[in-house]
């Protein structure tokens, strides 16, 4: 990775509450999706499932093939809910759902630089 800026560091993330209970929420630049009863372990889980997807694309024997797994972008439906959500929190400070940044670990960071 020679390109590494802080922004590659930090992913952003939304989190919608289902209409029958519980959450779900998506990591847009690696296209990961996760569930939970509530919004903290959403959070719990999203970053375990990027830290987990992480770690398994950097230890790929496939070093060709890393920068496409790590540049996984959510489709474009996602990022627009992300930006409606961000919009309605900035204009009526919309209760539920949320957006939020999920920083890959240090050790995983800094490992395979």
């Amino acid at each position: 990775m020679t390109n590494l800026s802080p922004s590659r560091l930090v992913f952003n993330c939304y989190a919608r509450k289902k209409k029958r209970g519980g959450w779900y929420g998506v990591c847009l630049e690696l296209n990961l999706a996760a569930e939970a009863d509530s919004p903290n372990e959403l959070k719990k889980e999203l970053n375990s499932m990027i830290v987990s997807y992480i770690e398994t694309v950097l230890n790929t024997k496939d070093h060709d093939s890393i920068p496409a797994l790590l540049e996984r972008r959510a489709p474009l439906l996602d990022w627009i809910k992300f930006y409606w959500i961000k919009a309605l929190i900035t204009i009526n400070n919309l209760p539920g759902d949320f957006t939020f940044k999920q920083a890959i670990p240090f050790h995983l960071a800094h490992n395979h630089c």
